[in-house]
């Protein structure tokens, strides 16, 4: 694995880290609501909420960018090798392979799935980026 398909996985494990402690940020917020019932700091839990909010939805544009990026190296590297390897099994059974020479169909198709996957996740994180911007100002 060269170092360069190795940054989209440290952004998705940032992105996941992100998310999870969205997830805390939340609960954290749940439990401040259920104790807040009896008249404690409306400020201070919505400030929490909105945290956890923030938390979360930069979590996951970063999960979704380390997919996107992910996704352009292996079709980056299934370009320069002139196939593709994809394993569908957890067991383990084999990767199915696709050549250029063998299958140049379903090699154009896998290699056409795989940046526009990578098109649309960038198209609906500049559109998550500006929606959250315009909600901010």
């Amino acid at each position: 694995m060269h170092i360069i398909e190795k940054i989209p996985l440290v952004i998705l494990c940032i992105g996941i880290i992100s998310l999870i402690a969205g997830v805390y940020l939340l609960l954290l917020y749940l439990g401040l609501t259920i104790i807040s019932a009896k008249g404690f700091g409306k400020d201070r839990i919505e400030k929490v909420f909105r945290l956890a909010y923030n938390v979360l939805h930069v979590g996951m544009l970063i999960f979704l960018l380390g997919l996107a990026g992910m996704t352009v190296c292996m079709a980056i590297e299934g370009l320069r090798k002139g196939e593709y390897k994809l394993r569908f099994s957890r067991i383990g059974g084999g990767y199915t392979r696709i050549n250029w020479t063998d299958r140049p169909i379903r090699f154009a198709f896998q290699t056409v799935a795989y940046i526009g996957f990578s098109s649309w996740l960038i198209y609906f994180l500049v559109k998550q980026i500006r929606s959250f911007s315009r909600k901010k100002g």
